[in-house]
């Protein structure tokens, strides 16, 4: 069975996979949040001191993403049907989310008065609705932590953005030359080696932060695309799983993580995505919360810290067991992505 074929009925394992990322990205996130040591990270161990959790998390969802985002193109017949899809599916949750950061959850967390915290930043931090990531911090808020924004996950839906414009902008090219996605993989990955091992430095407005950061998402990005373009020859095998097991854990000892991530491991998630031996039924009924745990779980953290956090003696800082930590945050942020679904983001997608 191949990889297009066995995508024509709803019943795979994507969603799931997006929920286990999106608890990947709250597990990291404890350590950075409440103890700032993440070498405490089980995958910082697992990949050899080269990833963490949340950033496989991340590299998991551009993958899905380009597959996804890439076929809702494909199948869509206006331009404006697509932007109006994604838009809806992307931005309602996140207006509601940094609104009520900036006027509900700041003034009450900020150590200075409301009429300071109003002349203070809050700009800076409302452009986050536009996707554009200049600050997450507010005033006063967090100031004893290790790490002192609000919500640290919101820096990548800059990106995805970006390349939901990009599929529409090159859909001729994608569409007549199905090569032109291996293209795209290639060359980001070289730009991707170029910015990590002999960075030219900014370029204009392009810094190398960007250029790092955009070239590294993007080649998940054009490689999840890829498996589409070409899914109609992917074969969905446990032989061919084996072997991309074998490359990634080759890979994590003798070469670039990221690029081995990108070549095996998109594989080994499409194959745990559609084999059928295996399909996670049930979690479809709950409702698809990957989304909004991960907006919405770092607030949460950064509060408990704040709320039930103990002060250290050295740095004068916040800190908090992590694992309670996530445990906390779990029970918390689970009920509300799945009010958020069923009262947000599912209600909205029914306007497309």
């Amino acid at each position: 069975m191949t990889i297009n074929e066995a995508a024509i009925d709803r019943k795979n394992n994507l969603n799931i996979i997006r929920l286990i990322a999106s608890l990947m990205v709250v597990y990291m996130h404890a350590f950075a949040i409440c103890i700032a040591d993440q070498s405490k990270d089980v995958f910082y161990t697992l990949t050899n001191h080269k990833a963490l959790a949340g950033g496989i998390a991340v590299y998991i969802f551009f993958i899905i993403s380009g597959f996804l985002i890439c076929r809702s193109f494909d199948r869509t017949k206006s331009v404006v049907k697509y932007f109006k899809a994604r838009f809806l599916r992307i931005w309602p949750l996140l207006f509601v989310v940094v609104m009520i950061m900036a006027f509900v959850l700041g003034p009450i967390l900020s150590e200075y008065s409301f009429e300071q915290y109003m002349q203070g930043d809050i700009l800076g931090f409302l452009k986050n609705i536009f996707f554009i990531h200049d600050t997450t911090t507010l005033p006063g808020v967090y100031n004893y932590h290790y790490n002192h924004s609000l919500n640290g996950s919101l820096w990548t839906l800059m990106y995805e953005v970006m390349w939901y414009v990009i599929v529409a902008v090159i859909s001729p090219l994608w569409k007549r030359f199905k090569a032109s996605g291996i293209l795209m993989v290639v060359a980001l990955g070289g730009i991707y080696i170029l910015y990590t091992y002999n960075s030219p430095g900014d370029i204009g407005p392009l810094t190398a932060s960007f250029m790092l950061n955009f070239s590294k998402l993007g080649m998940f990005f054009a490689m999840g695309m890829c498996y589409y373009l070409f899914g109609d020859y992917i074969k969905i095998s446990w032989k061919i799983a084996l072997v991309a097991i074998a490359g990634l854990v080759l890979g994590i000892f003798f070469a670039d993580f990221i690029i081995t991530f990108c070549i095996f491991g998109s594989y080994i998630i499409f194959y745990l995505a559609f084999q059928k031996r295996f399909v996670v039924t049930w979690y479809d009924k709950v409702g698809d919360l990957s989304y909004g745990i991960y907006i919405m779980a770092f607030p949460i953290q950064q509060t408990l810290v704040e709320c039930i956090g103990t002060p250290t003696e050295i740095y004068n800082t916040m800190s908090m067991n992590p694992y309670l930590n996530m445990l906390y945050t779990l029970l918390i942020v689970i009920p509300l992505a799945w009010i958020s679904w069923h009262c947000i983001e599912k209600p909205c997608l029914r306007l497309k």
